[in-house]
């Protein structure tokens, strides 16, 4: 059994940008990929809606994803892959850079996890493996900063990432190749892309793995 955790925000958590609830388990991407990579894998969703790769939300407690890191991976070891998507939730507070910045202190404390820990039991036991997705792009301006347009900033995302994959040699993807936002609210995942980004993210593990 190859145990996969997926660290993420509202688009791993199942947010349906129509009704502001969860989507139904079986109609997630998480689910999706699960079903089609099949008993062999155990997948572990674990989507925090408005969580960041590294910045508090001053009204909100429990979305930075820095922090919140190694709780997720101490609760769910051992793990043979790690899927991230995170940075859409960091425009409402930076720009690309400083999503960048954020995401870079992520990969690197998830691909150290075992040396941090070498005094209980590995978190990867056949060593340190990370598929690293770029969100797909923002429609409207979420941003909260004066001069910041986070439409203009996601689309910055994917090659800033992709550097940062290239760097610590780790797989990537990027989202918005495959798939768009709903129209609803341009930043989360509608019901009708849930099915071919699972099956797109379960054919990269299954490359990884």
């Amino acid at each position: 059994m190859k145990n996969i955790l997926f660290y993420g925000d509202s688009n791993t958590w199942g947010y349906d940008p129509e009704t502001h609830e969860r989507y139904p388990y079986e109609n997630r991407w998480t689910t999706i990929c699960a079903k089609e990579l099949g008993e062999e894998y155990c997948c572990i969703p674990a989507g925090m809606n408005g969580r960041s790769t590294s910045f508090d939300d001053p009204l909100k407690p429990c979305r930075n994803g820095l922090d919140g890191l190694d709780y997720s991976l101490q609760t769910n070891k051992p793990l043979d892959l790690l899927v991230l998507m995170i940075g859409t939730n960091d425009l409402k507070y930076t720009d690309a850079a400083g999503s960048a910045d954020g995401m870079e202190r992520l990969v690197e404390k998830i691909m150290t996890a075992n040396e941090r820990y070498h005094l209980s039991s590995p978190v990867f036991p056949n060593g340190a493996r990370l598929l690293l997705i770029s969100p797909v792009l923002v429609m409207q301006d979420i941003s909260e900063r004066e001069g910041h347009d986070a439409r203009e900033e996601s689309r910055k995302l994917s090659g800033l990432y992709a550097d940062i994959a290239k760097r610590h040699d780790i797989a990537f993807l990027n989202l918005a190749d495959i798939a768009a936002p709903s129209d609803v609210d341009g930043v989360h995942l509608g019901l009708y892309v849930q099915e071919k980004i699972g099956r797109t993210i379960a054919r990269e593990i299954k490359e990884i793995l």
